[in-house]
């Protein structure tokens, strides 16, 4: 086999930081959607204490509109589902690119040796 090149590692080394920072947004979009979730739980905590006969409003652009409580529970709990369904999601995407940049981290190391050998 022949030697490993300085420019070869290097290649490698980019793609393993390419990796890293792909990882880190996909850690930040995880954590956008765990406030989002926990925004939608407060709303929705709200809405369990609320009397049947409360004025419920939604901000529709610049303007709050009146909402039908029924509506507006529904509307929440679609969006709970929707949020916890992207999170699966996000983790599914986490892990598998946590895998990958384990993978290229363990050829790293071993190109590292292969050229400190020769």
């Amino acid at each position: 086999m022949a030697p490993l090149s300085e420019q070869e590692m290097q290649r490698e080394l980019d793609k393993f930081k390419a990796m890293q920072e792909t990882l880190q947004k996909a850690y930040e979009a995880r954590m956008g959607l765990i406030a989002q979730q926990q925004e939608t739980e407060l709303v929705k905590q709200e809405f369990d204490t609320i009397e049947e006969d409360a004025v419920v409003y939604k901000l529709v652009g610049p303007v709050m509109v009146k909402q039908n409580v029924d509506d507006a529970k529904g509307n929440v709990t679609k969006r709970l589902e929707y949020i916890s369904g992207e999170l699966e999601r996000s983790n599914k995407i986490i892990s598998d690119k946590e895998k990958e940049l384990g993978d290229k981290q363990k050829q790293l190391i071993k190109m590292q040796q292969e050229i400190q050998g020769s």
